[in-house]
């Protein structure tokens, strides 16, 4: 993780722990050590021990699927906590701009929920996924700045992020997913490219009504010193 003092001087990228030197972002596998730094990590983490453990225990066909950034149509975009797709797409139809933490050059791994339930067929139908852990991503890093652009583009708003350089803590700067295992032992590759499943959620998200509720978000992370 990066230090808050670090990251208040508008330095943002991972550096070696010993020598300071600026680290390569690197996909994440399976075997990564886990390092729950949040609540919300640290349910995830436990939940997926405890229900590999009772499934090996009474015998249960188990696994254990790591979605990363999943977006597509029909997700709540009236709520904030749903992804930051879904916030930048609410934002824009309301004509205010994405907003961006850092400087806009994080990346995450996007992965469209149809390619999501293909994932899901393949865990359930196949009997070599008993027991195991799989990511389910694209293996893509994008930067959140590139999400929003793409986003305004087909939405068809010519409204620029707007790029704050503050941060929230325990963000990391980049993750994406090794998608080694799943496509090795359950042959999933990810069928919806980006720019296909951004243009599929912007045509959708006209024909439903939203509400922009990122500043209540907002004020929230404030008030527990998140941001």
């Amino acid at each position: 993780l990066r230090p808050e003092s670090q990251m208040a001087t508008g330095d943002w990228a991972p550096r070696c722990p010993c020598c300071q030197t600026p680290v390569e972002p690197m996909a994440t596998s399976e075997e990564a050590r886990q390092n729950s730094n949040s609540i919300y990590a640290l349910t995830k983490q436990d939940q997926e021990a405890m229900t590999l453990n009772i499934g090996q225990t009474y015998g249960i066909p188990t696994v254990a699927l790591r979605y990363f950034n999943v977006y597509g149509p029909r997700q709540s975009l009236s709520n904030p906590y749903t992804g930051v797709m879904a916030i930048f797409m609410s934002r824009l139809l309301h004509d205010r701009p994405p907003v961006v933490y850092e400087d806009g050059l994080q990346t995450r791994d996007f992965i469209s929920v149809h390619d999501i339930v293909r994932a899901n067929m393949l865990a359930l139908e196949r009997p070599e996924a008993n027991d195991q852990t799989f990511n389910v991503g694209s293996g893509v890093p994008i930067t959140i700045r590139g999400v929003a652009e793409v986003a305004a583009t087909y939405a068809g708003k010519d409204i620029a992020p707007e790029i704050t350089g503050k941060f929230r803590k325990g963000d990391v700067r980049h993750c994406y997913a090794d998608m080694s295992r799943i496509r090795e032992r359950l042959g999933f590759v990810p069928q919806t490219s980006f720019e296909e499943g951004m243009r599929e959620i912007a045509v959708w998200s006209r024909s439903v009504e939203s509400e922009d509720r990122f500043d209540v978000a907002t004020a929230e992370l404030k008030a527990k010193g998140l941001v």
